[in-house]
């Protein structure tokens, strides 16, 4: 592709920023990075431990609760995302998400704190308030900080640190109960200190982005006009004219989608697994942590490969790529019996590619088509069809756990990313050609 830099934005090695941003804010949103998702997987991964150790809740209704709860909070994030974009653009991305990360903490500090069905439901409202304003403001900042011509290494960069994040999510604060517990700790105590351990980070969190962010306000900064409702209905309408956008849009369904069965079904998947063969919650959670990280690993790793493909590529045939992988991935993932057998690591690490594939793709494509005079609302229309996502992953994910079996929702993903990937087809025949650059 032959974008060109604007010498106006700083470099740093191969990336261009745009102008207005310092090397200081650029390596604050790399730390975001890092931070943002690894917190919000946390919650995924530690709340089968919650479901059998705190509430009690039997095998054979957790992949059901499980679905639930991710719905429930999915609803309340797909209803936030297009004011909390808007609003972002109004006053800022900093001070959003300052707060999104505030709530995350406050989240994490009450949730482990449950003793029913109903207190799940109630205590999860806070996490979902973090939630719909922590990746969303991610994915902001990730697409105003850099200039067309590196966008794809960027995204790239940034997905690596996010893999890294959800490994030392899942390698070392999965194995933080176990770790309180081996100090005497009960089961019960030993994950609330877990969860209290993670909401400190959190809090940790909003104080860097309250330090490290630029103080831009995008609404002044190109002079925008127009009422919230206005840039909401033209985000809503961005994919009408442009088949690029409407693909990206998909592929946010799709991402969301992929990195949910992973995140919700395979540490359930786990878990039971474990207990079934004799080990205990502790030691299932940790032993399912490892291979989680594998996967996680396998995607970080690949995120810088993936992000150079989409700058050397059309963003169009970047993302068919992605799509690919991950039905090779998420089709093999789907045939597993064990998931602790040797046979499983390969399937791990093809899984990892193919999940963070779609998502550096993805990215790069709605980063290329968001004009910056709408950027808030489409990014936040964008995470908003990923919470869509979801959505779906997540409810007919538990339901098909629960009704056909332990790898349903992986088989389930592997056919809607081929869906997906025959439309990504159609777009690239019908507009090979990429956009101009639009920063």
């Amino acid at each position: 592709m032959n974008f060109q830099p604007d010498p106006s934005g700083i470099r740093l090695g191969p990336f261009w920023f745009t102008p207005g941003w310092s090397l200081p804010n650029a390596l604050t949103v790399w730390c975001a990075s890092l931070l943002t998702i690894g917190l919000a997987a946390f919650m995924s991964f530690a709340q089968p431990y919650v479901l059998t150790e705190m509430v009690h809740i039997p095998k054979a209704q957790q992949g059901t609760i499980t679905g639930a709860l991710a719905t429930f909070q999915e609803i309340i994030v797909v209803l936030l995302a297009g004011f909390v974009g808007t609003l972002s653009d109004r006053v800022g991305r900093r001070p959003v998400y300052v707060a999104g990360f505030l709530c995350v903490a406050l989240g994490y500090a009450i949730f482990p704190l449950v003793s029913s069905v109903t207190d799940l439901f109630t205590y999860r409202i806070v996490f979902a308030l973090g939630i719909a304003a922590t990746p969303l403001m991610l994915s902001a900042c990730v697409v105003d900080a850099t200039q067309e011509v590196t966008r794809g290494r960027w995204a790239g960069s940034n997905n690596l640190l996010q893999g890294a994040g959800v490994v030392l999510m899942s390698t070392v604060l999965a194995k933080a109960p176990a770790w309180y517990a081996s100090q005497g700790a009960d089961p019960v105590t030993a994950g609330r200190y877990a969860f209290w351990t993670v909401a400190a980070i959190a809090f940790a969190a909003a104080i860097i982005m309250a330090v490290g962010l630029p103080r831009i306000v995008p609404n002044r900064q190109h002079g925008r006009t127009g009422s919230m409702r206005d840039q909401i209905v033209r985000a809503w309408q961005g994919a009408s004219g442009n088949p690029r956008m409407a693909l990206a849009y998909g592929a946010a369904f799709i991402g969301r989608g992929d990195f949910t069965v992973i995140g919700y079904f395979f540490p359930l998947w786990a878990m039971q697994h474990g207990i079934a063969s004799g080990m205990t919650a502790t030691a299932s959670m940790a032993r399912g942590g490892m291979l989680f990280g594998l996967i996680q690993l396998s995607a970080m790793l690949w995120a810088p490969a993936m992000g150079y493909i989409s700058d050397k590529v059309t963003r169009t045939t970047g993302l068919c790529i992605a799509l690919g992988l991950a039905v090779i991935g998420y089709g093999a993932l789907g045939t597993v019996d064990d998931p602790f057998s040797r046979a499983f690591l390969p399937i791990a690490v093809l899984v990892g590619i193919g999940e963070v594939s779609v998502i550096v793709a993805s990215g790069a494509l709605v980063g290329q088509e968001a004009r910056p005079a709408d950027r808030g609302p489409i990014i936040g229309f964008y995470n908003a069809v990923g919470g869509m996502g979801i959505l779906f992953a997540s409810l007919i994910g538990g339901i098909v756990f629960d009704r056909i079996g332990d790898t349903a929702p992986f088989t389930m993903m592997a056919v809607l990313n081929a869906v997906l990937l025959s439309f990504g087809l159609y777009v690239r025949r019908l507009q090979p050609s990429p956009v101009a650059a639009r920063n």
